[in-house]
């Protein structure tokens, strides 16, 4: 994880009663509107760097996701930053390293394997972590002042948050060992010319088009997008004869819902398909 990248002022110092190394302060925000859920980083004065316990309070709003009946789910930081890594000047400290990183591992396992379709809403630095954090969601869609880097290696530090699993799946080998090993903060154009990000957009504009992205994510069919997901997730564990296996058994599970019947209802009557999630 990174503290800010070089070359930026640091963070202000926290106010009296602002989140910062006091963990007792709530880290984590979760707002519902209708079927999407959206799940905001809110430390103002370490532009959203993360302790320790704010990893496991990030985990814990995820779960709680998961297991709901939310259809899309945003991640986002507050005060024009989405995050930038651990809070390596003033966070909490777990009794061994191995115990800390434990909380930032469990929470990218549930962001991962999160069965519905995760955004990430980046305005602001997004570095270390926060940039795996970033990766880790289905899309990305950022404002032109984003920016985003590695920066482990500049802190004598490799990578976590799974940044070393999913950059060489997002942009390949030899560019993700460049962003890993020459580690640099770079613009938001930048990183959607390497097919890091879904879309960048001016600052005021990022809302609604998160919005707008949310809105048509939430239209689809909840059960074959979960299982959709599911089966891209696999995919790279797996043979092309169980992907065929794998693939044959979502699909049964999908012929026998309502949503399908109505998706199928819809296209003979040419009319959008309404899908309820049963």
């Amino acid at each position: 994880m990174s503290a800010p990248e070089h070359g930026v002022p640091p963070a202000r110092p926290a106010a009296p009663g602002a989140a910062s190394g006091d963990t007792d302060a709530q880290a984590v925000r979760v707002t519902r509107d209708g079927p999407v859920l959206t799940v905001t980083i809110d430390r103002p004065a370490r532009r959203n760097a993360m302790t320790y316990a704010a990893w496991d309070e990030l985990g814990a709003a995820l779960s709680e996701a998961a297991a709901g009946d939310a259809r899309v789910v945003v991640v986002t930081g507050t005060a024009g930053a989405f995050c930038s890594g651990g809070d390596l000047d003033g966070g909490d400290r777990a009794p061994h390293p191995h115990a800390q990183l434990a909380a930032v591992a469990r929470t990218c396992q549930t962001l991962v394997s999160l069965p519905q379709p995760t955004i990430a809403q980046v305005d602001g630095l997004a570095a270390g972590a926060g940039f795996g954090l970033a990766l880790a969601c289905d899309f990305v869609v950022a404002s032109r002042r984003a920016r985003f880097g590695t920066m482990f290696l500049a802190r004598g530090l490799s990578p976590d948050f799974a940044t070393s699993w999913l950059l060489p799946r997002l942009v390949g080998p030899r560019l993700a060992t460049r962003l890993c090993l020459l580690p640099e903060i770079v613009d938001a154009d930048r990183a959607h010319a390497w097919g890091l990000l879904e879309d960048v957009v001016e600052p005021d504009e990022l809302p609604g088009r998160v919005e707008a992205l949310a809105a048509r994510l939430a239209a689809g069919p909840p059960i074959a997008t979960r299982l959709t997901k599911q089966l891209l997730r696999d995919s790279f564990a797996r043979g092309v004869e169980e992907s065929l296996a794998a693939e044959t058994m979502a699909q049964s599970i999908n012929r026998l819902s309502a949503d399908a019947q109505e998706g199928i209802a819809a296209f003979r009557e040419r009319r959008p398909a309404r899908f309820e999630g049963r």
